[in-house]
């Protein structure tokens, strides 16, 4: 059985991209798996929160993943700095990185370029370090992540490989795992930018999945489209209706040519109608779920329990680390 591991930061709220980019397919093949789910705290500190608001993001994002389907009797569901062995790992990951190749990921040159003169965190270069010992640390093979994370599971592979040819082979090299719908959800009132969950909450063009479901509603009879009128997937040419198109095949499994087949007569108004009654049906049941968990305490021991479960794992391969880098001289 392969190992699959993802996580996703406690910041900002959890919106429908984040849902259908990446634990929609978690979910779906958690049972198929060895899986590994954890909520990146530390990935959380590469721009400051205030304390509190981190600690609440942490239970809300927790009660939202089991809301949405992961299941603690086929998961490992832990915060991943209750596992010491992910602080530890992404140090020494970091020691085996260039300056210039972290500088070049995408999201570091992206948000360099919009905090300009004031400079980041150091935190936010060092990003890709830890992200790889995330998914190392576990010989993890699959990492189901949305389009725009591909370039960090290929940054890890090259890290594992590298560390392979200098200290002998200790890690397994993974790979992504993109759903060919829904890997990448934008905006719904500009559809060439991704559907950002630290957008705020009246932003339009961003559906949060705990969010009042009228308001859901309304944004997806706001959204934008072209004025041709026509029901069909053209990401070029029409990528607001495509957007729109993505969203119901991922919410409902239709394909694309099905639902291209339905609406051939239709209009948007038709269109967006139907997709906002199902955009109810599907999200209501997992705010119910959500409340349900987010103030039981059983919550609290389920995540202290995946933890202790990923540390044995966790454990195991940083020893093995160690002995092969040279720096656990006892037996």
């Amino acid at each position: 059985m392969k190992t699959m591991i993802t996580g996703v930061q406690p910041t900002g709220n959890f919106t429908l991209g984040n849902y259908l980019g990446a634990i929609k397919n978690f979910v779906k093949l958690q049972k198929e798996h060895n899986s590994f789910i954890f909520i990146a705290d530390l990935h959380g500190l590469t721009s400051y929160q205030e304390p509190k608001k981190i600690h609440d993001t942490i239970l809300d994002l927790a009660a939202t993943y089991l809301a949405c389907g992961v299941d603690p009797k086929y998961t490992n569901f832990f915060v991943q700095s209750d596992v010491n062995e992910h602080s530890v790992l992404g140090f020494l990951v970091a020691f085996q990185c260039r300056v210039g190749e972290l500088s070049r990921m995408t999201q570091y040159k992206s948000k360099k370029e919009k905090q300009g003169k004031d400079g980041i965190d150091l935190g936010l270069l060092i990003y890709p370090t830890l992200m790889a010992a995330d998914i190392l640390l576990y010989d993890a093979e699959i990492v189901p992540v949305g389009s725009d994370q591909k370039q960090h599971i290929e940054i890890t592979r090259d890290i594992g490989e590298r560390m392979n040819k200098r200290y002998g082979d200790m890690f397994k090299l993974p790979d992504y795992y993109v759903p060919e719908i829904g890997h990448k959800i934008m905006n719904l009132q500009n559809p060439n930018e991704k559907m950002s969950k630290s957008s705020p909450i009246n932003d339009k063009g961003t559906i949060f999945i705990l969010d009042d479901i009228n308001n859901s509603k309304k944004k997806i009879m706001s959204a934008v489209t072209d004025s041709e009128n026509k029901i069909y997937f053209d990401e070029e040419k029409k990528p607001g209706i495509s957007n729109l198109i993505s969203i119901y095949a991922s919410i409902t499994n239709k394909s694309i040519k099905d639902i291209e087949d339905k609406y051939k007569d239709s209009n948007y108004g038709t269109f967006k109608k139907d997709l906002a009654d199902l955009l109810e049906k599907f999200i209501l049941p997992i705010q119910e779920k959500y409340k349900k968990y987010r103030y039981n305490d059983e919550l609290i021991k389920i995540l202290h329990n995946g933890a202790i479960e990923a540390e044995k794992v966790a454990s195991k391969k940083l020893l093995e680390v160690r002995e092969k880098m040279g720096i656990k001289y006892d037996n």
